[in-house]
Formats: structure tokens, sequence, C-alpha cells
């Protein structure tokens, strides 16, 4: 009987103890990860400034994006979705959907089901300096996460986005 009790009130004991929350963070270790945090979203994003203005930006990337042979998706003009949902002062922003013809199937038989699809498409705004910028999944630090056939098919897509940019981006 007694030896019941030990065993019950160590097995008390110690889900106790396993159950005190952790202190919570200190100012300077919030910081600190939200720095690691902005960096690992940095990395994730190729961001440049266009060569051309805001319009010329988007008819690059279409012509482009026929040139390489891609399947195009819709245009979305993020700022008439912003404008509606009241932001009378959203910055122009259109994104372009496009990828090599069945890119995604391909990803994820190379990748045997466990890849997210690439989000294949192109970013453009224009900044608060007037000047109109591109941004894109940066496809080639992606590559560098995954190994065989899968990453040999994001690194021959980063290629194509690159072809995309060329003599558009800074």
């Amino acid at each position: 009987m007694k030896a019941r009790f030990l065993i019950i009130a160590l097995i008390l004991a110690g889900s106790a103890g396993a159950q005190t929350p952790a202190p919570p963070p200190t100012k300077e270790q919030v910081q600190a990860m939200m720095a690691r945090q902005m960096q690992a979203m940095a990395a994730l994003f190729d961001y440049r400034r266009s060569k051309l203005g805001f319009d010329d930006t988007v008819t690059a990337i279409g012509a482009a994006m026929d040139r390489q042979g891609w399947k195009k998706g819709p245009v979305h003009d993020v700022q008439a979705a912003m404008a509606k949902a009241g932001m009378a002062d959203a910055q122009r922003m259109m994104v372009i959907q496009g990828c090599p013809a069945d890119f995604n199937e391909k990803l994820a038989k190379a990748g045997s089901g466990k890849l997210p699809p690439h989000p294949c498409r192109f970013t453009v705004f224009q900044g608060r300096d007037g000047k109109a910028y591109v941004m894109r999944m940066n496809t080639s630090h992606l590559a560098k996460g995954v190994q065989g056939d899968a990453s040999a098919l994001l690194a021959g897509l980063a290629g194509e986005e690159e072809a995309i940019l060329k003599g558009l981006a800074e």
C-alpha cells in the first residue's frame, strides 16, 4: 500500500514540475528573435528595383513569360482590392502569376509529395520613392534547402526567373 502511495506521489510530483511554465522572454530576447525572423524572411524573397516604370515593368514581365513559354495565370490588381477594402492610400501593386507548364506537378513528384507548390508569381509595386520594384520568392535559395531532383527543378526555375528579369531589374 505504501509503495502504491509512493509511486502515485512521485508521478504527481513529476507531472507538476513538468507543467511549470517557462518564464516569459526578456525584451532583448524578443528583439533578437524578431531580428532572426526578419533575416530569414529577407532570405526568402528577391527584391529589386525595376529599370522601367510601373506599367512597363508589368508588361515586360508578361512578355518575358511568353518568351519563356510559361503558362500565365491572372494578373491581380492588389491596389484596387486594397482600395475596395478601405485603404485609400494604397500604393500601386500587381501580382503576375505564371510558371513553366506542369512545374508544380513535377516538383510534387520530385519531392515525393512532401513539398508545397511554388507560388510562381512576380509582384510589381510602386515604392514610396515612386520607383517600380519587383519581388519574387528567392527560388535559388529554396533550391539549396532541398535535395535531389527537387533541388535541380528549383534551380532550373530560378534560372528561368533570372532570364525573365534580365535587363529589367537592377
